[in-house]
């Protein structure tokens, strides 16, 4: 019987997040948008001291800087980022690793935080049957908002997002992949969790939990 795959994107399909490199990505390409950074710099700092959770600086730098863009623009910007993305970014094994699964006749999932502009096409374009990512809300003219449409999709989010179509038991022969402790959740429910080149907080709780640790480099 074919199993299932649940991959995390940000370093661990790839060697770093591409969140702030897609925002970056967006304002060189409109440089007016550059004008917000201040704010951006602050909230950072805010951070530091407590004041701002990473969940709020997410949301202000895609309002400040990817906001108000026409759906043809975001996702056009999207799709080339995912284009450079691939063929940049990826660890050196996980084509090899995606393949082995797809060859076994597996189920893909992708499940990440990433933006849903940047994961749709970077799942696509490596195979995955289903993605599960922090989705953009648009506003009735077709322009993205500034906010999230739903929660900012990791930890017992993302679990949450996968319950909602494999059910809440894991399937037999259910494999979740992540690099780091926030994905916990999904690791342990998956009937296999492997830890892929993990942070020190997960590489220091893996064995506790009975979860392989992998290096796709």
């Amino acid at each position: 019987m074919s199993g299932i795959a649940i991959f995390d994107l940000d370093r661990t399909l790839t060697r770093r997040g591409c969140f702030t490199p897609f925002i970056l990505y967006v304002a060189i390409r409109r440089p007016r948008r550059f004008l917000s950074f201040h704010r951006i710099i602050l909230a950072a700092l805010l951070k530091i001291v407590g004041l701002y959770r990473r969940d709020d600086i997410k949301l202000l730098m895609w309002r400040e800087v990817v906001g108000g863009l026409s759906r043809e623009e975001a996702e056009t910007l999207g799709n080339t980022f995912a284009r450079v993305w691939i063929q940049n970014e990826l660890r050196r094994q996980t084509k090899t690793n995606i393949k082995k699964h797809q060859e076994a006749g597996d189920r893909l999932i992708l499940a990440t935080a990433a933006m849903d502009v940047i994961a749709d096409p970077i799942g696509r374009t490596l195979g995955f049957d289903d993605i599960i990512s922090t989705r953009t809300h648009w506003t009735a003219e077709g322009r993205v908002s500034g906010n999230f449409d739903g929660e900012n999709c990791y930890g017992e989010e993302k679990l949450r997002r996968v319950n909602l179509i494999l059910g809440d038991f894991a399937p037999s022969k259910t494999l979740a992949y992540s690099d780091h402790v926030t994905d916990l959740p999904i690791l342990l429910w998956a009937e296999n969790g492997i830890a892929v080149n993990p942070h020190r907080p997960l590489r220091d709780v893996a064995g506790r939990h009975g979860l392989r640790i992998e290096d796709w480099d």
